[in-house]
């Protein structure tokens, strides 16, 4: 069984606002925390509604659980790029020799592909959050 796609977006998102999957029984309309894992495992498949409600309750758009995971070699940054930008920042912000070395070490565990994934990730939380804001504006200004 392979996990669904939405699944690393959700852990994520669960994780920035510290929901646990016992919080999930409900959209999942199961009585466990391991019903839940039956759907993260890819061992039940989520419906529609399920999928929408997740969305609501992170309150980002279904599409962006929903799309396709990104590969490794497919970011939206070039990786070599952002590791050369990392290098450069760290020499503009005059850190010590002892920063830089712990901060490269920690990135290269995770791996330039991992970093890029991060920014990904994040640049599509905040472009979700900037269509919701104008989106509020709109109504906003269509009620005056």
């Amino acid at each position: 069984m392979e996990a669904p796609n939405w699944l690393s977006k959700v852990k994520y998102l669960m994780k920035e606002q510290g929901i646990k999957q016992k919080d999930l029984m409900g959209i999942f309309g199961v009585k466990t925390q391991g019903g839940v894992s039956h759907y993260f495992s890819g061992r039940k498949v989520a419906s529609d509604a399920q999928l929408e409600s997740l969305a609501k309750l992170f309150g980002v758009d279904v599409s962006l659980l929903i799309s396709e995971p990104v590969s490794d070699n497919k970011h939206s940054i070039d990786a070599q790029a952002l590791t050369e930008a990392f290098k450069t920042l760290a020499r503009l912000d005059d850190l010590s020799d002892e920063e830089i070395v712990s901060f490269f070490r920690v990135y290269e565990k995770m791996g330039e592909n991992r970093i890029a994934e991060a920014y990904d990730v994040i640049s599509a939380l905040n472009r979700q959050r900037k269509e919701e804001l104008e989106n509020k504006l709109f109504k906003l200004k269509k009620a005056q």
